[in-house]
């Protein structure tokens, strides 16, 4: 468990900040103010994994670093996967771009998943799985 309730608190917001500040960053690069209109749905596809984690925080037993690993790890694939598409990506087809953050968050999800039943069973002290 994290040291202090508030503390955790803290670095969950701030990860979940993550996804607006990369939004906006990304339009100001742009140098177009004309995507401020679309916000809120785009940082909430943006943040959708991570408020999927978040979720677990509800949890008294799941507040820890692990968690907070997984969000930033999370964070790490969004700030990954917007350069790939600003870089990589013809202007005209970002949008359908997009579409494949959904498969990536998905199997991110899935790894973060494995590797804390791993830890948690086969760790350095063994649990017998119910």
């Amino acid at each position: 468990m994290m040291n202090s309730s508030r503390g955790f608190a803290a670095l969950l917001a701030l990860q979940l900040c993550v996804p607006a500040v990369v939004y906006l960053l990304v339009d100001a690069w742009n140098g177009s103010i004309a995507g401020i209109k679309y916000f809120l749905p785009n940082c909430l596809y943006m943040a959708a994994p991570l408020l999927l984690v978040s979720l677990l925080a509800i949890w008294p037993r799941a507040r820890s670093a692990a968690l907070i690993w997984a969000l930033s790890l999370l964070n790490a694939v969004l700030v990954v996967f917007q350069f790939w598409v600003l870089w990589f990506v013809p202007a005209r087809e970002s949008g359908l771009a997009w579409v494949l953050y959904i498969p990536v968050w998905g199997l991110v999800l899935l790894a973060c998943a494995v590797a804390w039943v791993a830890c948690w069973y086969f760790g350095p002290v063994r649990k017998s799985i119910p």
